[in-house]
């Protein structure tokens, strides 16, 4: 009985003792969207990759690491529409995750698709005309989180990534420039 008690208390901290960031990976998303993936642990720090909307095609969006460990992640990028090499969906992407669940349809606007460990979510972008990286015309954001207390709940992993994924989708769209010259 004495080594269940040291072993369960050596592991990592069972609550969370830092505060959850104001906002996700400089979008305006409601905490309460984004908290559930943020598991224990004692302090966050913040990695930024390029700001959302920016015109090249690397890569956007954040990561997130709870004691050093990257826990959440935030990627946007730009993708060819139908490229017969790379990962253009939102199940391609998933299936990359090396996951065995089959990606969940999340009604909305913006295709989510979703599996235990995350979501993931596309649009069309036509780019302006003469733009340099017009081939480059989808854009997915893929969100997923490591070691949540949603692991074990996939129906509501289901309903949290899939709202996220949703509700990221919308505000990086307003930052994306389809179609716009400039």
């Amino acid at each position: 009985m004495i080594a269940v008690l040291v072993a369960a208390s050596c592991g990592a901290p069972q609550k969370r003792e830092y505060i959850i960031p104001d906002d996700f990976c400089r979008l305006e998303i409601p905490q309460t969207e984004y908290s559930p993936l943020f598991g224990p642990g004692e302090n966050v720090k913040v990695e930024y990759l390029d700001r959302w909307g920016e015109r090249g095609v690397g890569s956007q969006g954040c990561y997130y690491f709870v004691d050093g460990n990257r826990t959440v992640s935030v990627i946007g990028s730009w993708v060819e529409k139908n490229d017969p090499v790379g990962p253009d969906t939102p199940s391609e992407v998933i299936k990359g995750h090396n996951t065995r669940d089959i990606p969940k349809r999340y009604p909305g606007p913006y295709g989510v698709r979703t599996w235990s460990g995350g979501a993931v979510g596309a649009v069309d972008c036509p780019r302006a005309t003469g733009d340099s990286n017009a081939s480059f015309n989808r854009f997915l954001v893929d969100v997923y989180a490591n070691d949540t207390s949603l692991d074990e709940h996939s129906e509501r992993a289901h309903k949290v990534f899939g709202k996220l994924a949703q509700s990221v989708m919308s505000d990086v769209v307003e930052k994306l420039s389809c179609g716009e010259n400039g």
